[in-house]
């Protein structure tokens, strides 16, 4: 893609001003006022008539904001320059910490420098959710083709496995999107440990969509494992 990513700033639940999409390898997000800069995206210059306090006091602490570097078609690192460290919801970050998707958030301090994104780990994690998927719904779609499955067999009758099933089955793409973007939250914190459990409860933050993992998406949903379940029998 000419553009590798598209940065939507928002506060709290409403995103506020024009996406901003990114053509170069390195881009700042901080709380600048020059609008016309390419590799800049200065929250400072966007205006929102319907601000609150909470917003205001956030985005005057947002300062030298951060830095988003990409390598090759799709692996990003994030640098904090802000003096207050930023809170980063990374499925990259969930993977190498050991725990499951959106199951964490990430504090990075003032200065520090992480990967946080994987375009190869993100395809690999799009495959396999797209073939649990179709695994998941044949075996829901065609219980008599099920007994030859030693995993159908042994949790016949098991109300929890076939709730599992369905879930897995009714896993949506909007889901799947949210494997192929990072959101950052500066100043607040949300999560288990903070009074905001959603990020959409922070004054301030912003939604980085990785174009070419959402072209990977797309290839995987439009070409699915057929064999999948053939595959796991």
């Amino acid at each position: 893609p000419a553009n590798w990513c598209v940065i939507s700033y928002y506060e709290f639940s409403t995103k506020v001003g024009e996406t901003f999409a990114v053509n170069t390898p390195a881009v700042f997000v901080d709380g600048g006022v020059d609008p016309s800069a390419p590799h800049r995206f200065c929250l400072g210059s966007i205006s929102n008539v319907q601000r609150n306090i909470d917003s205001e006091r956030c985005r005057k602490h947002i300062g030298r904001g951060i830095r988003l570097d990409v390598k090759g078609e799709g692996d990003v690192w994030l640098t904090c320059l802000s003096n207050r460290a930023v809170f980063v919801q990374s499925s990259y970050l969930d993977r190498e910490a050991g725990r499951e998707p959106g199951d964490a958030i990430h504090k990075i301090y003032s200065q520090a420098t992480l990967k946080v994104f994987d375009l190869r780990q993100c395809y690999s994690q799009l495959r396999l959710h797209n073939m649990y998927q179709l695994v998941a719904t044949e075996m829901l779609n065609n219980p008599a083709g099920n007994s030859k499955n030693p995993l159908f067999a042994l949790n016949r009758g098991n109300a929890e496995f076939t709730g599992c099933l369905t879930q897995v089955a009714n896993i949506g793409v909007d889901e799947l999107r949210s494997l192929c973007s990072l959101a950052v939250s500066f100043v607040k914190g949300w999560g288990p440990d903070y009074d905001r459990k959603t990020i959409t409860e922070t004054p301030c933050w912003i939604e980085v969509q990785i174009n070419r993992a959402l072209q990977l998406l797309d290839e995987v949903l439009h070409h699915p494992t057929s064999s999948a379940y053939s595959t796991m029998q």
